[in-house]
């Protein structure tokens, strides 16, 4: 597989591959050259210091006390004052009422109204008995419960017309008048219906009828709703106020004050008082022992070692990122040299022989522009 021309001429990458190698055989002659170990270890640093103990500092004081502060006042309560009201209640008004549809003013005769002798109609109010209503040429009669009433007229103005008015106003429960426009009008006293008839004619009485006449038709009229009218039904107690009353004394807390209730000692502060000397510890101090200037270095190159292969892997790493399979393994034999300068165990020359054979196959890979599958890039090391 093909590098990019990026990747592949990089100049950087071939140098720290160098480097590397001669960190790594620089290392390898520091091996064997010394044995010393390093021994660290710390001691405890103390002084000698003056010792002091607190002590309490004592002052005499005044003492209070709080005491509660009452005072006597009334006792009242809120009663409610209530008046008695009348109550009312809306009743509705009925009204049973027939008018006419003819003037009859004008008329001084029941002949001249165009009635004919003897011509008549029944009027009833609600369930009471029937009234027999006739006219002549000088008569308004009516007949009820057997009785008949005459009343007489003259041809005359108005008397026919108060003949008629008179006559209807016997029959009980019934009221009759006029109206501004002349026509009669029947109620009844007490919302009862109202029936007005034709009376079947006796013998020898031709006379047609008199409720056309007088612009009357016959049936029965209920009564109506034409308001409605309030009235007292009882009375009620309504509150119309509150009044503040007393009904006692009492003694109540208004407050607290304070007063005075004698002395006392009391702990005002404390003091510092020398009590002699001590010993404390002050810190720790490090302390090396058998250092070895060899050992140091040994340590020293391991790490410049180990910091320019870091660089190394995380350079190539991003150099050949996009190098495939090439560059999965040139990173891992770079990271399989970091994990052994890492290690805890302790290098020999065989493992560092190892670092440089892998090294020197990771610069390898890197350089070529393809890939032998005939087996590894990489040794592992033992």
């Amino acid at each position: 597989m093909a590098l990019s021309a990026a990747s592949y001429n990089q100049p950087s990458v071939p140098a720290r591959f160098q480097q590397a190698r001669q960190s790594l055989l620089a290392l390898k002659s520091t091996m064997g050259q010394s044995k010393t170990i390093e021994e660290v270890s710390f001691e405890v640093k103390r002084e000698t210091r003056i010792r002091f103990v607190t002590q309490p500092v004592y002052a005499n004081r005044t003492t209070y006390g709080m005491r509660d502060v009452y005072t006597e006042r009334d006792v009242t309560e809120d009663r409610a004052v209530y008046e008695t009201r009348p109550t009312y209640a809306d009743r509705p008004v009925y009204e049973t009422k027939i008018t006419g549809t003819r003037d009859l003013r004008g008329f001084a005769s029941a002949t001249a109204a165009g009635l004919d002798e003897k011509a008549d109609f029944s009027v009833q109010v609600g369930s009471g008995a029937a009234a027999r209503v006739q006219f002549t040429g000088s008569t308004v009669a009516v007949t009820q419960n057997g009785a008949t009433h005459n009343f007489a007229y003259t041809a005359s103005a108005g008397s026919f017309q108060s003949a008629m008015i008179s006559a209807l106003n016997s029959v009980s429960g019934l009221t009759a008048s006029f109206d501004i426009s002349g026509h009669l009008s029947l109620k009844t006293n007490n919302a009862e219906s109202l029936t007005l008839a034709e009376v079947a004619n006796e013998l020898l009485d031709l006379s047609g009828t008199a409720l056309d006449k007088l612009g009357l038709s016959a049936g029965t009229v209920s009564r109506r709703q034409t308001g409605t009218v309030r009235e007292q039904n009882g009375t009620e107690q309504v509150q119309t106020g509150t009044e503040t009353v007393v009904v006692g004394r009492e003694s109540v807390k208004t407050g607290s004050e304070r007063y005075e209730l004698g002395s006392e000692i009391y702990v005002s502060g404390s003091e510092q008082v020398e009590d002699g000397t001590e010993s404390v510890v002050i810190g720790y101090e490090r302390v090396v022992k058998s250092t070895d200037i060899g050992a140091m270095d040994v340590r020293t190159k391991q790490a410049s070692a180990r910091q320019t292969m870091v660089g190394l892997i995380k350079a190539a790493q991003k150099d050949i990122g996009a190098a495939g399979v090439i560059g999965t393994r040139v990173g891992e034999g770079l990271s399989s040299i970091i994990s052994l300068l890492a290690s805890k165990d302790p290098l020999t020359a065989d493992k560092l022989d190892m670092a440089v054979k892998n090294l020197d196959q990771a610069r390898a890979a890197y350089m070529t522009s393809t890939y032998s599958s005939s087996g590894g890039l990489f040794s592992r090391s033992v």
